[in-house]
């Protein structure tokens, strides 16, 4: 049974919970003698503390769950996890007035206190990020998603006021329907559900800011650009990717990475994930271009 519940993607403290479980209620039943041994507690099955991690999603396994979560409440978290790297506190604590769609850009530049109290409907205080005033573009493909947000925080927010309800505008780009912020760890329990339901490769949420830094070093090798963009510093990207390198040989042209830099690399990633559309105007024959044009006139 415990091999199983690994191989269904478990990780060690859960496999070893279930088992704390099963040896407690046995136990009893030992001391009221309807059994003679408890086997949940003399198994030869070894725990571990830490098993190996998973491994991140490939650009095609991007490309497969966006799909499945593209028009659900986790379309925009899946993007600024999976595409852009962010951290779970940083998804749900960034706000509308840190994203400037005029410019093309956000700033992640705050997030959610770690452990905000059950019911919690309004944030007064925001925690810092471990990285200050880290500025992100939007690009084309990604900006869709964040104008649909837009979009649907404004139509919540219409409903509730209309129905007689309060709105806790907390100015929160991921919010519940009435604003009020989420917690990191129902956000955590949630994501595992969801995966599970979509029967994709097993992956903590954490695992989409791996997936999202793998993704992008493969496609453009700007390991100190991915590092800014994640908001990692060079030890902390390298330990990220798996990659030893003397941080010290890192040349001061590579220090300062402009947001045009930092915009190259996630538009390349972000348009591998795009599907190539067929270039119908080449393909179409010489004659239909004509009937075309005279349609037209």
């Amino acid at each position: 049974m415990f091999q199983q519940l690994f191989e269904k993607g478990l990780s060690n403290s859960t496999v070893r919970y279930a088992q704390r479980i099963l040896s407690v209620s046995m136990e009893h039943a030992r001391k009221y003698h309807y059994i003679e041994n408890n086997p949940a507690r003399d198994i030869i099955t070894k725990f571990g503390k830490q098993g190996k991690p998973p491994d991140p999603y490939t650009t095609p396994q991007m490309q497969k769950f966006m799909s499945r979560v593209i028009g659900t409440e986790w379309e925009i978290p899946v993007v600024l996890a999976g595409l852009y790297g962010l951290r779970m506190n940083e998804i749900i604590g960034l706000r509308t007035n840190n994203i400037n769609l005029e410019k093309m850009q956000f700033g992640v530049v705050e997030q959610m206190p770690f452990k905000i109290p059950p019911g919690t409907k309004t944030i007064t205080e925001m925690a810092p990020t471990k990285s200050n005033d880290r500025i992100l573009p939007i690009t084309e493909e990604t900006l869709p998603y964040f104008l649909r947000q837009f979009e649907l925080i404004e139509k919540q927010k219409d409903l509730i006021v209309a129905g007689g309800g309060e709105y806790y505008d907390n100015k929160l780009l991921i919010a519940k329907p009435d604003g009020s912020p989420y917690r990191r760890d129902r956000m955590s329990a949630n994501f595992g559900q969801l995966i599970r339901h979509l029967e994709m490769p097993h992956i903590l949420f954490h695992d989409l800011r791996h997936t999202a830094a793998t993704n992008m070093h493969q496609l453009t090798g700007g390991f100190y650009t991915v590092g800014e963009i994640l908001g990692h510093t060079l030890k902390g990207i390298g330990m990220s990717l798996g990659i030893s390198t003397n941080l010290e040989a890192v040349t001061a042209q590579y220090v300062d990475v402009r947001l045009e830099r930092k915009k190259t690399v996630l538009e390349t990633y972000h348009k591998a994930l795009e599907p190539r559309k067929p270039d119908i105007e080449k393909e179409a024959p010489k004659q239909d271009k004509k009937k075309s044009s005279e349609m037209e006139l």
